[in-house]
């Protein structure tokens, strides 16, 4: 009751100001009044667009977002001997980031290999006994389940063995690095924050009262507010879920061609071009 009555309030206000305004026009009086924003209806709804020209008449910020970020974790409990990378660093794909001492484990191969080789020359003894009928079948089966359990055991060190060199899943740069060389890692914890600045997208919050007028392809401009320029958009996809409680859905978009100077994080204001679409490829107009 109490939102209906302010949203009532308002609606008063902003009607007076138009009148103020059109007085002006007939030269009745000259009265300064700031721009108003669009209002809401006692509903609370937003109008959507200019009638003239087809835009929206709302503000929508979005943020870029890169399409590939991890943080790269300790996979061992083990000092990390090196760094292949810091921050700020640039890497490819498969460049080895970090490299473990994995001296302990190592020894642990070498004795199951050991304990393996002494399982395989009892089992063989057996085996041959079995012929013979001189050893039970309970050792001869518990001759097989040594060898078997010792085969575990160096399979699983070698997996661990594996981990020791951590290799850059995909080109990025470096972004944070939360150890140092020499220091002793726990599984699981971060190490290094790697985001791949060349593929970006644009994300957004929208009025739900939009999703029939966005589709993939369509055109926008985002105004990014760090390099005060528009850069030209499409949309990628529509999210096809509704928030309840903002009545919003996400939309993600990416820039029509590649810019140096996007970066992860950038935000600024999207002015939508309601049936224009845009090639991602070529950045001509397609309509």
């Amino acid at each position: 009751m109490m939102l209906v009555v302010s949203l009532a309030l308002l609606q008063t206000v902003w009607g007076l100001g138009s009148v103020a305004m059109a007085a002006q026009g007939d030269g009745i009086g000259k009265i300064d009044l700031p721009a108003l924003a669009p209002m809401p209806d006692v509903s609370g709804n937003f109008p959507e667009t200019d009638p003239a020209n087809d835009r929206f008449q709302g503000s929508v910020r979005a943020k870029i977002r890169p399409m590939q970020h991890a943080v790269l974790s300790a996979p061992l409990a083990a000092t990390l001997l090196t760094l292949g990378a810091r921050e700020g660093s640039r890497v490819k794909k498969g460049d080895v980031l970090m490299k473990f001492d994995c001296t302990p484990l190592e020894a642990q191969l070498i004795v199951a290999q050991t304990r393996r080789d002494a399982a395989r020359t009892k089992l063989d003894v057996n085996e041959r006994l079995e012929k013979i009928h001189n050893v039970s079948k309970l050792d001869l089966a518990l001759s097989r389940s040594e060898v078997a359990l010792s085969d575990a055991d160096i399979k699983g060190i070698r997996a661990q063995l594996a981990q020791c060199t951590v290799e850059a899943p995909f080109s990025g740069v470096v972004t944070q690095q939360m150890v140092q060389a020499r220091e002793f890692t726990n599984p699981g914890d971060p190490v290094l924050r790697l985001v791949n600045i060349d593929d970006l997208e644009i994300e957004m919050v929208v009025p739900s009262s939009l999703i029939r007028k966005l589709h993939s392809g369509d055109h926008f401009i985002l105004h990014v507010d760090e390099l005060d320029r528009d850069i030209e958009s499409t949309i990628k996809y529509v999210v096809r879920e509704v928030d309840p409680v903002s009545q919003t859905v996400r939309v993600i978009g990416m820039p029509v061609k590649a810019d140096p100077d996007l970066l992860p994080g950038m935000s600024g204001n999207v002015r939508f071009e309601f049936g224009k679409q845009v090639s991602a490829l070529t950045g001509a107009d397609i309509n």
